[in-house]
């Protein structure tokens, strides 16, 4: 379905201009407002929703709660959601959960109280976890929530698809560092690796249970999982980690050990965070189309807080290979 972003672009004007042609502003020139009419026309855009929920407002302000803002990627897309919401006239308030479900409570509150007029979610739990309001305006991204719209990368087949890559230097004895395993997120990262690795790595003789490492949430490092990896007898030749974080730890992990990245061992992430094209080498991971769900998460929320009867959808957005200097074939030199 066509998007606010869609008609802006269709109409070559910027987001903030829709939104005011959707509103009836006066400050829109009549130029513009055929233009983004006749874009609305073109693509078949249904903004009426839209502009009632704007002109319905109550306190002109949406919530965006994450589970650990010090997080990079929650960082850029809080970000993102707060650079979609100005564009279109909301103030965002921001909250950090610090993974706990009593203060998650606690926001959600809010919004059932009225004091916002919808909330962007990212729980540091399963759905089962919140009793939220029937009919709240609430959006979830990245940790889905039964009953209401949720939006993510598709986290399997981007952690398929760098896990490939691997193979497709050469390497066989792929090793996976993860997040907690009862964390949707980590679960389907690790399915991705294990759908490419696990055949081949039983061929060679080695459990998939015997090149995985799990981390607590308040770990998340990489370095000592790393470490007891590169003790093994039969070493891996390449580590997928499922998250920047912790694949920037065995970068730190193999310089411990006196090992070269990548001619003796390849490593790879997950989010494209910014440290990962800072680090030395740089890191080879999977970017998640952050902005694209920021401004996604906006747009439905808006929609939400309206009268509709719209069943909840789910997006699961394509993610984008990033193939930089920390992975190569078994025992090639690096290019300098």
């Amino acid at each position: 379905m066509p998007t606010l972003k869609d008609v802006a672009v269709e109409a070559g004007v910027a987001l903030g201009t829709v939104s005011r042609v959707i509103n009836h502003e006066p400050s829109v020139s009549p130029e513009l407002v055929a233009r983004v009419e006749k874009a609305i026309r073109t693509l078949d855009y249904q903004p009426n929703v839209l502009g009632r929920n704007l002109r319905r407002r109550r306190t002109g302000t949406i919530g965006v709660v994450v589970p650990d803002i010090t997080a990079l990627f929650f960082a850029e897309l809080v970000k993102q959601v707060e650079k979609a919401a100005m564009e279109v006239g909301y103030s965002v308030l921001i909250g950090n959960s610090a993974n706990s479900r009593q203060i998650e409570d606690l926001y959600l509150s809010k919004l059932s109280d009225s004091g916002l007029d919808g909330m962007i979610f990212s729980s540091s739990a399963d759905d089962d976890a919140h009793v939220i309001r029937e009919g709240a305006a609430l959006v979830a991204v990245d940790r889905e929530l039964s009953g209401f719209d949720f939006i993510a990368s598709n986290h399997e087949v981007g952690a398929r698809e760098v896990v490939r890559h691997l193979v497709d230097l050469g390497h066989r004895r792929i090793a996976c560092i993860s997040g907690p395993a009862t964390m949707p997120v980590f679960q389907q990262r690790l399915a991705g690796y294990r759908s490419v690795v696990e055949t081949g790595l039983k061929e060679l003789g080695i459990s998939p249970e015997t090149y995985t490492r799990f981390e607590p949430l308040d770990s998340m490092r990489g370095i000592d999982a790393a470490h007891s990896l590169l003790e093994l007898p039969e070493r891996p030749t390449a580590v997928f980690a499922t998250t920047d974080q912790q694949a920037i730890g065995v970068l730190r992990a193999c310089g411990d050990c006196g090992l070269r990245v990548p001619e003796e061992m390849s490593v790879v992430g997950f989010d494209d965070i910014p440290l990962a094209d800072l680090v030395n080498p740089r890191l080879t991971t999977v970017r998640q189309p952050i902005e694209q769900i920021g401004r996604l998460a906006v747009e439905r929320l808006l929609l939400r807080m309206g009268s509709t009867d719209e069943p909840a959808q789910r997006w699961l957005l394509d993610t984008e290979l990033r193939h930089r200097e920390s992975s190569a074939p078994p025992g090639q030199r690096r290019k300098t």
